[in-house]
């Protein structure tokens, strides 16, 4: 599929022709109303929008099969591999080609396809002067963006930064060294926001922002 990346919002360019209507309404009404800000292929263009191609393996949280994103979204509609080429447009947006695989891509297949990466770029970037239909942006203000701000009373700026990451499924760790912080540190981060959220666990969590309200568990 082709998108466009924003920092509040992706709009739809153009959907595959093979998918099916659960497809399309899972994308609809889960990817698009929020569950792209934890796909990994959003979260690395806008931490540093850049042109390029990109594989998954290079950008996803280390254990992104543990991720809700995957468990809820990717490993259903995406299947087993990805990978995208992005266009930076401007400052706040980029054009994106992504194609997903029920197989893991092979080391000579993202060689060729890194290869090619100048003549499809430049093709994406022309292609996009003649996409003006503005029914296909079916981009809404996303429910995960507007949580955020009823919390921002209840957590700190830093707090903030580190639920982000939270949610889209990285470690510790991980979050420690996007942030400069020590493990320990975030650890304690991590104990105050479920202590301001009341919730215990990273299920909770991801059904707090992402869930439709009568999807959540009657426990939360």
């Amino acid at each position: 599929m082709v998108l466009v990346f924003g920092d509040h919002a992706v709009r739809v360019i153009s959907l595959p022709e093979v998918a099916d209507s659960e497809e399309i309404d899972a994308f609809i009404h889960r990817y698009v109303k929020g569950l792209y800000l934890l796909d990994p292929f959003y979260i690395a263009d806008r931490e540093n929008p850049q042109s390029g191609f990109f594989h998954l393996l290079d950008i996803a949280p280390e254990h992104f099969r543990e991720t809700e994103y995957y468990q809820q979204y990717f490993a259903q509609y995406i299947s087993v591999d990805e990978a995208q080429y992005n266009v930076r447009l401007d400052a706040g947006t980029t054009l994106c080609m992504s194609f997903g695989s029920n197989l893991r891509f092979t080391q000579a297949q993202i060689t060729v396809l890194d290869m090619i990466k100048p003549w499809v770029t430049a093709m994406m970037h022309q292609r996009m002067g003649f996409e003006t239909d503005p029914a296909k942006n079916l981009a809404e203000p996303a429910p995960w963006a507007e949580a955020l701000t009823q919390l921002e009373a209840q957590v700190t700026a830093r707090e903030k930064d580190v639920l982000k990451l939270l949610l889209s499924g990285f470690s510790n760790k991980e979050i420690a060294g996007k942030l400069s912080l020590s493990t320990e540190t975030i650890k304690v981060h991590r104990r105050n926001i479920y202590s301001k959220l009341n919730i215990k666990s990273q299920s909770e969590l991801f059904a707090r922002f992402f869930m439709p309200r009568q999807e959540i568990p009657s426990t939360l």
